[in-house]
């Protein structure tokens, strides 16, 4: 059964749905990582209002990457857009400039890749526009605030979704301001942010914009680099249930976890050199009281794939449940076949790039 939080879906039955991050007023600066920001599932609708910090209200198909952000605002898992539309009348595109406090600066701005390929929203405008760009059911899109040709793990901060079902599309971007008129959208279906609270962007001329260089290749090649061939095997086997306290070092610092939990027998696997390195994100821990897992070896989260978990073959939904199905949190016991897969959570776990199967003893 499907639940819908404000274009968000989840599969399961609960009674308090929420969604797994919210983004608040983070200060930046030029140096900050912040990280992961939000990993889901969003559903789309069919078209939804965005307003841009100019005061013009646009409608815009759900199924783009500024509809997907729009969703999550009215969800409440981002408080505020900050959408420019300096190039609305010259080129039919909206620009993403900030998300909560997050906007681009001198070293980094927003770009957005779908299933690891960049979107050139400036110079491809017509297919590539961030309003434009229509998304299937089953798409990654990467929303991440950096350089476009760093890594994504060096960036500043990052959202990952991945979509969900696809409700009917309108074809084209719709400014509802009536000559000096805006006209906002309703405020018992959307909270709009005024423009004194959107955050203070860097000012950015039209021909600075596109200036933009065009696609590059050598980016477009670093982000698809999987491998073609068979899913590699990390482990696999049995292994004794493990017990007691086990110490965890991640981004943020050491935390003791049990040993018997997904996160504890990792680092068990590690010790025993079973695998050879794990990385672990606090970044949920504050929040949701969760660790995240980004690597396990050479293979280490990049927005199309992750790591996740499944017992018994049940999908541990840690963004969703984190006070029972938390990597840190979940109690294994013998019997349980665990498996880490690294991959697409939506997708069947035979597509996975790699994974470790162990067998509790």
């Amino acid at each position: 059964m499907l639940l819908f939080c404000s274009g968000i879906s989840f599969a399961e039955d609960t009674d308090d749905v929420m969604p797994d991050t919210e983004i608040t007023d983070i200060k930046e600066t030029s140096s900050d990582i912040v990280g992961l920001l939000y990993n889901g599932t969003v559903d789309t609708k069919g078209s939804l209002s965005v307003l841009s910090y100019s005061g013009t209200s646009y409608t815009v198909p759900g199924n783009t990457p500024i509809g997907i952000l729009q969703i999550l605002q009215e969800a409440g898992t981002i408080n505020k857009l900050s959408i420019g539309d300096e190039l609305m009348e010259k080129k039919g595109i909206l620009l993403l400039d900030g998300i909560g406090n997050l906007s681009f600066g001198d070293e980094a701005g927003w770009y957005v890749k779908v299933n690891g390929e960049r979107l050139e929203d400036v110079v491809l405008s017509e297919t590539m526009g961030l309003n434009r760009y229509l998304l299937n059911e089953g798409d990654v899109v990467l929303f991440i605030l950096g350089d476009p040709k760093g890594m994504v793990s060096e960036s500043k901060a990052y959202l990952t979704v991945t979509v969900g079902e696809i409700h009917e599309v309108l074809a084209e971007p719709v400014s509802t301001n009536q000559g000096n008129e805006t006209v906002k959208p309703e405020q018992d279906t959307l909270n709009v942010t005024t423009n004194e609270d959107l955050p203070k962007l860097n000012e950015k001329t039209v021909e600075e914009i596109e200036k933009e260089s065009s696609p590059d290749e050598s980016d477009t090649k670093s982000s698809n680099t999987s491998s073609t061939g068979d899913q590699e095997i990390l482990y696999s086997g049995s292994f004794s249930l493990p017990s007691g306290i086990v110490n965890i070092t991640t981004t943020g610092g050491d935390y003791e976890i049990d040993g018997d939990t997904p996160l504890g027998l990792l680092k068990k696997l590690m010790d025993d050199d079973k695998i050879s390195d794990i990385s672990v994100s606090d970044k949920s821990m504050r929040k949701g009281g969760i660790l995240f897992l980004e690597g396990i070896n050479d293979y280490h989260f990049s927005g199309d794939k992750t790591w996740f978990v499944l017992v018994n073959n049940i999908l541990l939904k840690d963004y969703l449940y984190p006070d029972t199905d938390g990597l840190n949190v979940y109690g294994l016991k013998t019997g349980d076949e665990v498996g880490f897969y690294f991959g697409e959570p939506a997708g069947p776990a035979e597509d996975a790039e790699a994974k470790l199967i162990i067998t509790i003893e």
